[in-house]
């Protein structure tokens, strides 16, 4: 079944119809009948557990490997058939680093360059000023062979924003960063998105999701099971509520009268550090219950400033992987849970 808003053929410049592929000798699809598409200034998250499908869909989305049906569209250009032309408009950072050890990062990207048509006058400052936005200029000129984790995939994602492509492809992009590494590249991404820059993103970081897609589909076994803004999923999957409060009594006493206030079984402090305190809210309660209860320990001096949000992305895909293994959709193997053709038999 093809989500309702899973593409718009006149407004999307990435647009991928009925995309199938087999795997001899198995006769069931690895990736069936997937169909979405992208606007311009929008980022897709392609999401989903081990053998959902989303490294044979990036392949795909590639020109790595060749569906077996379906059609991909990237701005008006057929992949297969016009994959040059295409190729102009993509900039791709997979999943495991493809930099020649041998080379600085600043020979890298002046390499690049050359490969993606850049006038010789204008490398250097484009070069340098990707280097800058991406906090490389302390290594800019080390042999990439010394570069760590987290440097390796900043320099790849450089490496597909070099030249400003129309369309981004992003596998796990940030992964091996420290937590301020990440906004750092989160933010150079929100830049691209403003303008107009379209990024289909696949990470194991619901928080990355959160902070830049649009929209996000949910693979398992090789197609959507899950479809829509993150907005909507966590109003379908989303779980209660997180409180945040500052508090000027003991944790305890607090906690306590959340509990008795909204029910034990409702309220779990997640997180305490001094005077900070974290719930979630869990269960049928009311936004409006909650309110009168923060409402009534502000008034009483006990909390001096609360505020509360939806649950978050992460909490949507543990409680889908949760209700698709109830289904017999999911196996639990020694390397995580990993995605079923079809539900297990109970």
């Amino acid at each position: 079944m093809i989500p309702q808003d899973a593409f718009n053929e006149e407004k999307d410049i990435v647009r991928v119809q009925g995309l199938t592929k087999f795997f001899p000798p198995k006769k069931i699809p690895t990736v069936r009948n997937l169909t979405f598409g992208v606007r311009p200034g929008e980022c897709f998250g392609l999401l989903g557990v081990n053998g959902a499908g989303k490294t044979t869909t990036f392949n795909m989305l590639t020109a790595n490997t060749c569906p077996d049906q379906g059609e991909i569209w990237i701005n008006g250009h057929n992949l297969l058939n016009e994959t040059c032309w295409a190729y102009n408009e993509l900039g791709y950072c997979p999943q495991f680093d493809a930099l020649h050890s041998q080379l600085t990062g600043f020979e890298t990207l002046q390499f690049y360059a050359r490969i993606r048509g850049f006038p010789d006058h204008s490398i250097q400052r484009s070069v340098d000023r990707l280097i800058d936005s991406l906090s490389l200029r302390p290594h800019a000129h080390k042999l990439v062979s010394s570069y760590s984790g987290g440097n390796l995939r900043k320099l790849s994602t450089a490496v597909a924003i070099l030249g400003g492509p129309r369309v981004l492809l992003l596998d796990e992009p940030t992964s091996g960063m420290d937590p301020g590494a990440k906004r750092q590249v989160w933010n150079v991404l929100k830049s691209l998105l403003r303008d107009n820059c379209s990024i289909v993103l696949t990470s194991h970081s619901m928080e990355e999701c959160e902070a830049l897609c649009n929209r996000v589909g949910i693979m398992m076994a090789g197609q959507f099971r899950c479809f829509g803004t993150v907005s909507r999923l966590k109003e379908r999957f989303g779980e209660g509520y997180i409180i945040e409060m500052d508090i000027t009594r003991k944790s305890d006493s607090v906690t306590r009268e959340m509990q008795a206030g909204l029910g034990v079984s409702t309220v779990h402090l997640t997180d305490s550090v001094g005077q900070h305190l974290t719930f979630q809210i869990t269960g049928e309660i009311t936004l409006s219950a909650i309110f009168r209860q923060l409402s009534r320990l502000h008034s009483a001096g006990e909390i001096k400033t609360f505020a509360v949000r939806q649950a978050s992305l992460d909490t949507v895909f543990v409680n889908f992987i949760r209700q698709q293994a109830k289904e017999g959709r999911l196996l639990l193997t020694a390397s995580g849970w990993t995605s079923c053709s079809d539900p297990i038999p109970a």
